[in-house]
């Protein structure tokens, strides 16, 4: 469970700790859920100089899981298809009225976690890792899934409970979900944090 601030919870991440150098981490992604190849030394050296560019706004990812914004990063496509699957569960776990006949909860699981791994994949490709950030405890992917997961309650909540108490808390937690989000973004654009390398993305020793 992600607590209201966990995204600004992290640890000092020193150069020598064992932990995969960036070196070893793939530095371009070919297109949107393509795979990637890993750099030599001085390719990482540059991506240590990135800029996040691509990487949402907490604006633009409230935008991109409620299905308001197109192109530029692929980080769009991949946060909508994100709250679908999540709506997709939730409406399932809830209602076996509104349940899909093909309904297939494993796979959409399966599928969340894919996605969960594509975006981890494209963080690990365009991010800056500073050397001497501190070492965030969620992945891009996990992040933005937990946005999409929140994003699809918030909506139910307020669709159908008419309890204005409900509704209010819903919007109220929502909102320290988004402010969560904008702080990690910062930290990132600040240099002041590296993020995991995510599900499917350790490199060999």
């Amino acid at each position: 469970m992600y607590s209201d601030h966990d995204y600004d919870d992290a640890e000092t991440w020193p150069s020598d700790n064992g932990q995969p150098s960036v070196s070893r981490v793939c530095v371009a992604v070919t297109h949107a859920g393509g795979s990637a190849a890993k750099p030599d030394g001085r390719a990482a050296q540059d991506q240590r100089g990135q800029t996040a560019e691509g990487l949402l706004e907490a604006r633009q990812l409230l935008l991109a899981v409620a299905g308001n914004l197109q192109g530029g990063s692929p980080l769009i496509g991949w946060a909508r298809e994100l709250a679908d699957l999540h709506a997709t569960l939730f409406t399932a776990s809830v209602s076996t009225t509104r349940r899909p006949a093909d309904f297939d909860g494993p796979a959409t699981s399966g599928r969340i976690n894919t996605v969960i791994g594509l975006i981890d994949e494209w963080s690990a490709c365009h991010l800056p890792r500073p050397a001497s950030g501190r070492r965030h405890t969620h992945s891009l992917g996990e992040v933005i899934s937990h946005v999409a997961d929140t994003y699809t309650h918030v909506q139910w909540t307020l669709r159908h409970t008419k309890s204005a108490e409900h509704q209010h808390h819903a919007a109220v937690r929502f909102a320290q979900v988004q402010e969560g989000y904008a702080d990690l973004v910062g930290e990132i654009r600040a240099l002041r944090v590296a993020l995991p390398l995510g599900r499917g993305n350790q490199p060999t020793p």
